[in-house]
This record gives structure tokens, sequence and C-alpha cells, in this order.
């Protein structure tokens, strides 16, 4: 299982349910929303730290630890 994915590869695979999302707007708006979303989520991914997310194997392990 790849362990991390490119930003660009990330909006790729968003695509689909961005554009789905954004059929509930008027469709003048859609691309300036479209472009503002994929900015939010590009400006999400610089300020938070995904690095430190623990595995679900890590999170299992943890769980152990605590019985």
């Amino acid at each position: 299982m790849k362990e991390y994915i490119s930003p660009l590869e990330l909006i790729e695979l968003l695509k689909p349910k961005i554009k789905k999302e954004l059929n509930q707007t008027d469709p003048k708006n859609r691309d300036d929303l479209e472009h503002e979303i994929i900015l939010k989520i590009l400006e999400g991914l610089k300020t938070k730290k995904f690095q430190s997310i623990p595995t679900f194997f890590e999170l299992l392990e943890k769980e152990r630890q605590q019985d």
C-alpha cells in the first residue's frame, strides 16, 4: 500500500466528488467555486500534519496496550 499521495493525485481522486457537488450551484459560478475548493484543499494540506496520523495497525496495537 502506498504511504504517500501527492497533492496532485489527491485532487485527481477528489475531482469526481467535487464535480458532483458543483452541480448544486449555478453553472456560471462552478469554475470559480471549483478553483476555490481545490485551493482550500491545498491550503489544508500545507497546514495539517498528516504524517502523524497512525495506521490502522498502530491503532490496534495502542488499543491492546490499554487493555
